[in-house]
């Protein structure tokens, strides 16, 4: 690629940034996702504030009606429950006519609840019965339950006469284990590398934030293509710059544009979190580190962010080529959408990927289809930040991945250079792949 063919990228690109920047729809969308940022923290707190609340509040049953029908208890269960939220409930056994009681705590009594103990072969149940009404929760019955579970499980011991040893023996877990020897019969250890929930779960939000950003900054790409050949934009441009100076300019300008916004809501979610954290939480506690898994960041470092941030950087860049391809391949902007077909198909394939692996990575640990996903171009800028964040990827991996990233945004500069002033110039239908392929060969 000669030099000449990219000069004036700079001109391209500020002039490019600044239309983008003072467009309404990007000044709109920017607003629309501060706001949503700012009062994301606020709304997180409520919710968690209130699930305490339900959790350590009283709870508002008053009397439960407990109809034990087990054989073997003869209606002896009366549980006393310890539990603060719970000490205030008194407890009697259903002597009345059992649809009485239910028809008087349906009109009357709202804060009663009837306990059905019933037992078959191989287990028991508790069924609870409340007011149709809100007097008494689903959350506040179910508070409950888990206190008289536990209560009815201790009783159940005592009725069977079983000592404390008896039954820490009884409930002595029994673990099995496989040993791999080698040939001289030592142990063979091999290593658990697969990840939890949480960790599986954040690293699928950096894949969908990683391909929000591409998402958004590509359709701008493409538009903005379009839109420039459409309105003779290009026509001017083409009077002192290269073609694949321009596609080079544009495509910054709107990484850089799809970058800044980003940038801006993850700052108002920082000052959000800040501010929600000392005026609207109860305790003080850090709302962002409440909702994270706790030693998520554990393997964050200036080595692993700058390897992150270049792999992302990369297929940011790779992915944005091919949406301004898929751009200048037609001339109407009511095209645009039509042009972005394959391109879409490419993005969601490498995120498809990368969710796979994920997934695998999380059932069995690292294999063959993860590394291949980690080192595959498509899907490594989705997938690899995630991992190496949870301490999965090694640092030689990630920089082969970085190379193998370089290579493909080279060659396809360089198809894109034998292209693009044939498509940049073309005005009629759209153009598709084959015959992308043959300018190529032609040129």
């Amino acid at each position: 690629m000669k030099k000449s063919s990219i000069t004036g990228w700079k001109d391209v690109f500020s002039f490019t940034l600044i239309q983008t920047l003072k467009s309404k729809a990007f000044i709109v969308s920017f607003i629309i996702f501060v706001v949503l940022s700012i009062v994301s923290m606020p709304v997180l707190s409520m919710i968690m504030n209130k699930d305490s609340k339900s959790e350590d509040g009283t709870n508002p049953i008053q009397k439960v009606y407990i109809n034990d029908q087990v054989a073997w208890s003869n209606g002896g269960f009366i549980p006393v429950l310890s539990q603060e939220n719970l000490s205030h409930i008194k407890f009697e056994s259903l002597t009345e006519d059992y649809d009485t009681v239910v028809n008087r705590i349906e009109q009357e009594e709202n804060t009663s609840v009837i306990v059905n103990i019933t037992e078959t072969e191989s287990t028991f149940q508790l069924e609870f019965i409340k007011a149709s009404n809100e007097s008494v929760k689903e959350s506040h019955v179910q508070t409950l339950s888990e206190a008289l579970l536990e209560a009815f499980d201790g009783y159940r011991i005592t009725q069977l006469g079983i000592t404390h040893d008896q039954l820490s023996l009884i409930q002595a877990s029994v673990t099995t284990s496989v040993t791999v020897a080698d040939m001289n019969g030592n142990a063979v250890i091999s290593e658990d590398t697969s990840i939890t929930d949480s960790q599986y779960w954040f690293i699928y939000g950096i894949l969908f934030m990683v391909l929000m950003v591409n998402v958004m900054a590509s359709s701008q790409i493409a538009s903005s293509v379009v839109s420039d050949k459409s309105s003779k934009v290009l026509e001017y441009l083409l009077t002192s710059v290269r073609p694949l100076a321009i596609m080079i300019g544009k495509i910054l300008a709107m990484l850089a544009a799809v970058l800044m916004q980003f940038a801006g809501i993850f700052v108002c979610i920082l000052i959000s979190n800040s501010v929600t954290s000392k005026v609207f939480s109860p305790n003080g506690e850090n709302m962002l580190t409440e909702s994270l898994p706790s030693g998520i960041f554990d393997n964050i470092n200036i080595v692993n962010i700058i390897l992150c941030i270049a792999v992302v950087l990369l297929g940011m860049i790779f992915y944005a080529t091919l949406a301004g391809l898929a751009g200048a391949t037609v001339s109407r902007i009511e095209e645009a959408s039509e042009s972005l077909t394959v391109f879409t198909f490419v993005n969601l394939a490498g995120a498809y990927i990368g969710m796979g692996a994920a997934g695998v990575l999380m059932a069995s640990g690292t294999n063959g289809f993860v590394t291949f996903a980690l080192l595959f171009p498509l899907s490594s800028p989705f997938l690899l930040p995630g991992a190496m964040f949870v301490g999965k990827v090694s640092v030689g991996l990630s920089i082969l991945s970085i190379v193998l990233l370089v290579i493909f945004v080279i060659l396809l500069f360089k198809f894109v250079a034998r292209v693009y002033e044939t498509l940049i110039l073309h005005n009629g239908t759209r153009i598709g792949l084959k015959e992308l392929v043959k300018i190529s060969k032609n040129v």
